[in-house]
């Protein structure tokens, strides 16, 4: 079963801050979404307001992280996206969510170039 962990992005006193993180304990990212979204809309108290939903799950070394933000009352659409973990611990938000899943960026294999020349041959990856 995949692991997921939310972290909400609030606005408190004018600045825009995230609460703890939490594990979402769910069967498919579907699930998992449904269910932060509603924890978070459904804790966050006056005067903060909720800003955006963040999803973090981990595949190998690449992070999946999918973001709803809240506009007005008004849900949007899930925006989804992958980084390598290196870059991923560069959002503090996003760095808490790994260490809530207990995954170590450093420990990641480093990314593959996009070409490689070996004895003058050029090499291309498929993306």
């Amino acid at each position: 079963m995949p692991v997921f962990a939310s972290v909400a992005l609030i606005r408190r006193n004018g600045a825009t801050v995230y609460k703890p993180p939490r594990k979402e304990r769910s069967a498919t990212e579907t699930q998992a979404r449904k269910s932060a979204a509603r924890f978070w809309c459904g804790h966050i108290a006056d005067p903060d307001v909720l800003l955006k939903v963040v999803l973090v799950s981990a595949a190998g070394p690449l992070i999946q992280i999918a973001e709803r933000a809240a506009a007005g009352g008004r849900d949007q659409p899930w925006v989804s996206y992958q980084l390598h973990a290196s870059e991923a611990v560069k959002q503090p938000q996003v760095a808490a969510c790994l260490s809530e899943l207990g995954i170590d960026p450093d420990a990641a294999p480093p990314l593959l170039p996009d070409t490689l020349e070996i004895n003058g041959v050029i090499y291309r990856r498929e993306i």
